[in-house]
């Protein structure tokens, strides 16, 4: 299976599950990780099993960009990568953040002043809504 093709599967899937809850329901993203440093307490939100989403599906050496879902850690992100040269230009400095968790959450790391934001690098994305 390529790499769209699997894509398009991990969407569909997901699409499922967000259908399957009620509707207006809370809902939060269903993870086993966390880079939250408080408390977070339990409850009765829907959840969404974005686990699948961790893992880059395509790196283009040619046009310097890479295919990868939301859940990737920048730790994978580089270790995918780097063997084609390349890296992120802001690497958090937790190397469990996703790259949807920094474009989302506006992150910021010390390299952000020469090579901007982590979003700033992003040139396209897909949003579940």
């Amino acid at each position: 299976m390529g790499w769209r093709a699997r894509y398009d599967a991990l969407v569909l899937n997901l699409r499922r599950q967000l259908s399957a809850l009620p509707p207006g329901q809370p809902l939060r993203l269903a993870k086993s990780t966390s880079n939250l440093f408080r408390p977070r307490e339990s409850s009765a939100m829907g959840r969404l099993d974005v686990t699948a989403f961790d893992g880059v599906l395509h790196v283009d050496p040619d046009t310097n960009t890479a295919e990868v879902l939301g859940m990737t850690t920048y730790e994978h992100l580089v270790q995918a990568t780097l063997p084609y040269g390349l890296m992120p230009l802001c690497v958090p400095q937790l190397k469990t953040i996703t790259l949807g968790g920094a474009v989302t959450g506006l992150g910021i790391e010390s390299a952000s002043f020469r090579s901007g934001l982590p979003h700033e690098s992003v040139i396209e994305m897909d949003i579940l809504t």
